[in-house]
């Protein structure tokens, strides 16, 4: 594919995505028909099929590329470990970018919805992981703080009159990502990577070792 053809493939989903989120801020979800989104972006009904499989794909496609986004601004807050920062960061852009997490975490359309943004938002997260996961613990965690932050966010999207964002992010560090945190500097024994490294090595050595009561019992 040439680099003209790229960009506008790269233009075309950038239309199609602006569409979705401006008819998001207009309409419920379940309202929103692809001839609508190729109207609005002016993109033809058959050009949509050739990007997107159906909506659904496409609202995956709005997640992912919000996710992404949101870990750009975050990153560095993270590897600060400044949890409580991140945590307002998260909250100011679910503000900016209001009416489409509203339909995707909080809006009408159900729980497939809200199940596919769940799943979206932890292959991203997953993806943008730094290092590779040591085991069950890192899955868990990450099952954990998508969904619990997920959760959180469409109870307070349903109540912001009475919760500011300040106040929502505190609620978040303190529920979520300190506690998160804890669990990982000491995890249970069984899922704690480094002790189960210890395991393995002392299974390795384990037949080197002399056999005291077999040497007495043949002597």
């Amino acid at each position: 594919m040439s680099m003209t053809a790229d960009a506008r493939v790269v233009r075309t989903r950038e239309a199609l995505r602006q569409a979705m989120v401006d008819l998001a801020a207009e309409r419920p979800l379940e309202a929103i028909t692809v001839r609508a989104i190729a109207e609005r972006s002016s993109v033809s009904y058959a050009t949509f099929f050739r990007h997107y499989a159906d909506k659904e794909a496409l609202l995956a496609d709005v997640a992912d590329v919000l996710t992404r986004d949101f870990l750009r601004q975050v990153a560095p807050l993270l590897r600060q470990r400044d949890r409580l920062g991140a945590a307002r960061s998260l909250c100011a852009y679910v503000e900016a970018h209001l009416p489409i997490h509203q339909a995707l975490i909080a809006g009408g359309a159900g729980e497939t919805v809200r199940a596919g943004m769940l799943r979206q938002a932890m292959e991203t997260v997953a993806g943008a992981r730094p290092t590779a996961p040591e085991g069950p613990l890192d899955d868990l965690v990450l099952f954990h703080v998508v969904s619990a932050i997920l959760n959180l966010l469409a109870w307070w999207l349903r109540n912001r009159e009475t919760v500011d964002r300040d106040t929502m992010a505190e609620i978040i560090e303190r529920t979520v990502l300190t506690p998160t945190a804890a669990l990982k500097r000491q995890p249970p024994a069984a899922l704690d990577p480094a002790q189960a490294a210890a395991d393995r090595a002392g299974a390795i050595d384990a037949p080197r070792r002399p056999n005291i009561a077999a040497a007495t019992y043949r002597s």
